[in-house]
C-alpha cells in the first residue's frame, strides 16, 4: 500500500494541475524534504505555496508515510481523509471541522487552562482554473500566565485578532479566513482573499511573517523560467488609533486602515541555489484628518518602490530586503538581510546612528539528520537592530493589529533558537530551545528604546500630543542593541504528539512549555502542561 501511494504521488497528473490551493503554512517536514531539495526548482519562500506549482501531489506523499488500514469508509474519514467529500467530473469539495480541546496546568501559579476551538475548513476545485478555500472558529481559552499578560497589554490573542474577556480569567476570539484562486494559464496566478503571508526559508521571517492578525490581500503571482516574481496588496488595520487618539462612539466606527504593496522578485541560479529581493510600502489612508488616502502610485507592479516614494516627496515607510538559500544534500542554508533606514559613511564611522535601520538571519535546517529518517534539525539565529520597522508616526509602522508584521519580537533584540522534528508511524515529538534578548521599555519612561513598534523614532508623540505613543528616541547617535530595559528570555518546548489523520493534521498532544522571562521589573517563570486533541494546521506563535 505504502508503494502505491507513492506511484499515485508522482503521477496523479489531473489533481497536481487542478489544485491551486495553498499548502498550509505550518511546517510540514514530510513535504519540504522533498521541495528542500536540488532534484526540483521550486520557488520556497514565498508562503503559502501552491500546490499545483510542485510537481507531485502532497496529499499522496503525506498518505504514504501513514498507510490505511481501515476498509470502512467512517473509519477511513477520519484517519485518512477529509469527512465530507462531494466531487464531479470537474470540480470537488471537502469539508472538515478544525478543533482543539486542550486542559492544562500552569504550576507556579497553580492555573488551570483550557481551550475549547470549534471551526471548520472547506477547500474546492472548479476545473482547471479556480480553486477556493475558506475556514472559521469560535475560541474561548484561559492561558498561561506569560501569554495571559501579553494579551491584557496588546488586547489580541497572538495571530488571532481581538480578544474580549471570559469569566474574568479567559479570552473569547474568533478568526475567519479564505481565499478564491484564479489561473488562467501556467505564467499567471490571481488570488484575493483574506489570511496571512510568509516569506522566508526558515522558522522566522524579517521580511514578512505569519505572526499578526488575518487581513485582505490581493496577490498576483507570476512565474516563467527561472524567475517568480510576486505582487501583494494588503490592508492593514490600527486598533490602538482611537485609544491614543481619545476619540468617542469608537463602537460605531471602524478602525483606522493603511496599506501595505510589497514586491518579491525571487530567482533560482541553479536548483540549489536561490536570492530573493523583497521591497515593500505602507501608508495610511484617510480616516485622521489631514492624511492623504490610497495612493494609486503603489499599484504599479513593476516600478520599484523607493524611487516612487521619493518622487513624491513622501511620508510612507518603505522597506527592502534579501532572501537566499542553498540547497545541499537533505539540508540547506539560508539567510535574510531587512533594511529600514541606512547610511553608509555612519556605518563606517561607527557611532550609532539611528537611522541604520537594518536586521539579519542565518539558518541552517536538515532532513534525515543523523541518517535517522524522519528526523529533522534547525538551528537559527536573528539579529535586529532598535528602530527598525518603525516610524516617525507610529500609523505607518510594519504592523498589524497591535503585532508586528516580521518577527514577534518586534525589533531591538537578538535571538537564537534551535528545533527538532521526529516521526516514526504516527507518533511525532518536537521541540524548541529560544534564548533571546530585547531592549524593552523602561518603567514610567515614554522614551522609545527602539522595540515597540508602536513608539514614535521621533517627535511626532510631542507634536500631537499622544503620550502614549512615546516621546521619541533619546539621541541620534550611540544607539546600541538591547539600550533600555534588557529584557531576557529562555524558552523550551516539547510536544508528543499521536497523528490522528495527516491530511488536516487532527492529533492527540502532549505539550510541556519551561519559560524564563527576566529584567529589571523582576521575573516571569512559567512551568506549563497540556492535553488534547487538536488540528494543528495554523502556526499560532505563542514562543515569544
Amino acid at each position: 500500500m505504502r508503494y502505491l501511494y507513492f506511484t499515485l504521488f508522482i503521477f496523479s497528473s489531473f489533481f497536481i494541475n487542478a489544485q491551486h490551493l495553498n499548502l498550509y503554512l505550518n511546517e510540514n517536514n514530510d513535504i519540504n524534504k522533498y521541495v528542500y531539495s536540488d532534484k526540483f526548482n521550486f520557488h520556497t519562500s514565498f508562503k503559502p505555496v501552491l500546490k499545483s506549482s510542485i510537481s507531485f501531489s502532497t496529499d499522496s506523499l503525506l498518505l504514504s508515510n501513514y498507510p490505511i488500514k481501515h476498509k470502512n469508509k467512517y473509519l477511513k474519514n477520519v484517519f485518512s481523509d477529509n469527512l465530507f467529500t462531494l466531487r464531479g467530473d470537474d470540480y470537488y469539495v471537502t469539508v472538515s471541522p478544525t478543533i482543539s480541546f486542550t486542559l492544562g496546568v500552569e504550576t507556579i501559579e497553580k492555573k488551570n487552562t483550557f481551550n475549547n476551538t470549534r471551526g471548520y475548513l472547506v477547500e474546492g476545485v472548479l476545473g482547471e482554473k479556480i480553486s477556493f478555500s475558506t475556514s472559521f472558529s469560535e475560541n474561548q481559552s484561559v492561558f498561561p500566565n506569560y501569554l495571559d499578560t501579553f494579551i491584557r497589554k496588546n488586547n489580541v490573542v497572538p495571530g488571532q485578532g481581538y480578544a474580549r474577556i471570559f469569566k474574568n480569567t479567559g479570552f473569547d476570539y474568533a478568526m475567519s479566513s479564505g481565499y478564491v484562486s484564479y489561473k488562467p494559464n501556467k505564467m499567471f496566478l490571481l488570488q484575493f482573499g483574506h489570511g496571512k503571508h510568509f516569506i522566508g526559508d526558515g522558522y522566522r521571517s524579517l521580511l514578512l511573517s505569519d505572526n499578526s492578525f488575518n487581513y485582505p490581500f490581493l496577490k498576483i503571482q507570476t512565474n516563467f523560467s527561472k524567475i517568480q516574481y510576486t505582487n501583494l496588496y494588503c490592508e492593514l488595520m490600527d486598533i490602538n488609533y482611537f485609544k491614543t487618539h481619545s476619540i468617542d462612539n469608537i463602537d460605531q466606527m471602524g478602525y483606522p486602515k493603511k496599506y501595505l504593496s510589497s514586491h518579491y522578485l525571487s530567482y533560482n541560479f541553479t536548483t540549489k541555489f536561490n536570492i530573493s529581493l523583497f521591497e515593500s510600502v505602507v501608508w495610511r489612508m484617510n480616516h485622521a484628518p489631514g492624511v492623504k488616502g490610497f495612493d494609486i502610485n503603489y499599484l504599479n507592479p513593476i516600478a520599484m518602490l523607493r524611487p516612487i516614494e521619493f518622487s513624491l516627496n513622501s511620508p510612507d515607510n518603505v522597506l527592502i530586503g534579501l532572501n537566499s538559500k542553498y540547497i545541499l544534500k537533505k539540508s540547506y542554508l539560508y539567510g535574510q538581510l531587512i533594511v529600514d533606514e541606512f547610511s553608509l559613511n555612519d556605518l563606517r564611522k561607527d557611532n550609532g546612528f539611528w537611522g541604520n535601520k537594518i536586521g539579519y538571519q542565518l539558518g541552517y535546517k536538515m532532513f534525515d539528520a543523523l541518517s535517522i529518517k524522519r528526523l529533522s534539525l534547525q538551528a537559527e539565529y536573528n539579529y535586529v537592530r532598535p528602530y527598525t520597522y518603525a516610524h516617525h508616526n507610529p500609523q505607518q509602522n510594519y504592523a498589524h493589529y497591535n503585532q508586528p508584521l516580521a518577527h514577534p519580537l518586534g525589533a531591538n533584540f537578538s535571538e537564537l533558537l534551535f528545533l527538532f522534528n521526529y516521526k516514526y508511524r504516527r507518533l511525532e515529538v518536537s521541540g524548541k530551545i529560544i534564548f533571546s534578548k530585547h531592549g524593552g521599555k523602561v518603567l514610567n519612561d515614554p522614551t522609545s528604546y527602539g522595540n515597540d513598534l508602536y513608539f514614535s523614532t521621533g517627535n511626532y508623540a510631542e507634536q500631537e500630543g499622544l503620550v502614549s505613543m512615546g516621546t521619541g528616541r533619546p539621541s541620534d547617535f550611540g544607539i546600541q542593541i538591547y539600550q533600555g530595559n534588557l529584557t531576557k528570555i529562555e524558552y523550551k518546548s516539547l510536544n508528543i504528539s499521536y497523528i490522528i489523520n495527516p491530511l488536516t493534521n487532527l492529533k492527540l498532544n502532549f505539550g510541556l512549555i519551561l519559560r524564563n522571562q527576566n529584567n529589571e521589573n523582576g521575573s516571569l517563570n512559567t512551568r506549563f502542561f497540556n492535553f488534547g486533541l487538536i488540528s494543528d494546521i495554523f502556526n499560532y506563535y505563542y514562543d515569544i
